[in-house]
């Protein structure tokens, strides 16, 4: 009698091959875990590399950001759509060397660097920009929180260089070095499908999700895939070259700025035709609802980040961060301005549910 558990013949068949995978590594994480080594990524995607090792747990399935397992856990958790908010600000970090290098108002990179400050964290698990892409590392000091901050396409020399360039990072892989390294408590910053991902390891217990202290997940409405022709199709659409943008911004548009100091305001739907295919039929709620604390552009002034508290610790530490001087609230921040953020909120979400 065959067993109702589905395995990773479903997870391959229903997301892999369907076009579905987001890339975070978590269906593998259990069998690197336990030294199955049954699954792995194989030419960029999750397949098998040796059959016969598999056992046929569903544990893969099941940790799944795509797949509906675990769906009442983390509802009852986390909640769903705009998810569970405590509250919400407009805010920028008070470090000038952060806001010359970040994506809208670095509260992300000063955040960190705060708890790291005050040793709530032992790291953080962020993204670095380097000429092939973005790379996970782990930041245990500003000088590598620095180096980190910002978000830019501009990574390219020349598109001869390289065979392929993504925007998205996948860093639930990473998780292994920590345990290795000893760290106990760090913090992660990632996209919504990588928190989700988090969420479940952490629900079912697979280590080393447990090291995860703090989760700050980024508001994402999608990731691009850059190939040579893809690449060229940005480039067409934007009107300028990848490598000469000095910085992107995400609000309600696409704002790029080039080196030459001029910018352009893109629309996302226009950018449809170079963005990931997991990423135009993601159904996770744009606004990650699984992060202590959200964060992104969308709703705030130029210049400042979008803070969504979710939990006590998100709203224990981001309030600590500004009493001791690390972030400030826009100086017109107001409950006009919380309103206007939380329509901005519901508007992206309902549009991502309605994809």
């Amino acid at each position: 009698m065959g067993s109702n558990i589905p395995t990773f013949e479903d997870l391959k068949k229903e997301v892999i091959d369907a076009g579905l995978c987001c890339l975070c590594g978590g269906c593998i994480s259990f069998c690197r875990e336990n030294k199955l080594h049954a699954i792995d990524f194989k030419d960029g995607l999750p397949d098998y590399v040796d059959k016969e090792r598999c056992l046929k747990c569903g544990i893969c399935y099941m940790l799944c950001p795509v797949t509906d397992e675990l769906k009442e856990e983390l509802e009852k958790k986390y909640g769903k759509g705009l998810g569970k908010i405590i509250d919400v600000y407009s805010a920028r970090s008070t470090d000038e060397k952060v806001l010359e290098v970040c994506c809208d108002g670095g509260v992300v990179t000063s955040l960190l660097h705060y708890m790291l400050d005050i040793h709530y964290i032992d790291g953080a698990l962020v993204a670095k920009k380097t000429k092939a892409g973005s790379m996970p590392v782990i930041a245990n000091s500003y000088h590598e929180l620095l180096a980190c901050a910002g978000a830019t396409l501009a990574t390219i020399p020349s598109l001869d260089k390289i065979k392929y360039y993504s925007t998205y990072t996948r860093v639930i892989p990473e998780l292994k070095k920590i345990q290795y390294g000893g760290m106990e408590k760090i913090a992660l910053t990632g996209t919504p499908c990588q928190t989700k991902t988090i969420r479940k390891l952490q629900l079912v217990n697979v280590l080393p999700s447990g090291s995860v202290k703090f989760i700050i997940g980024l508001f994402c409405i999608e990731n691009f895939s850059f190939d040579p022709v893809n690449a060229a199709k940005f480039e067409e659409i934007i009107g300028g070259r990848l490598s000469d943008i000095q910085k992107i911004n995400i609000k309600d548009k696409m704002i790029i700025s080039f080196k030459d100091g001029s910018r352009k305001e893109v629309d996302l739907d226009a950018l449809k035709t170079v963005a990931r295919k997991a990423c135009i039929n993601c159904k996770i709620p744009f606004s990650n609802i699984y992060g202590d604390i959200s964060v992104g552009g969308l709703g705030s002034p130029e210049g400042y980040t979008t803070v969504v508290i979710r939990s006590k610790e998100g709203k224990r530490m981001f309030e600590e961060a500004i009493e001791e001087g690390y972030i400030e609230l826009h100086p017109e921040f107001n409950d006009e301005m919380a309103d206007k953020i939380m329509e901005q909120l519901k508007i992206w979400t309902e549009k991502k549910e309605k994809r």
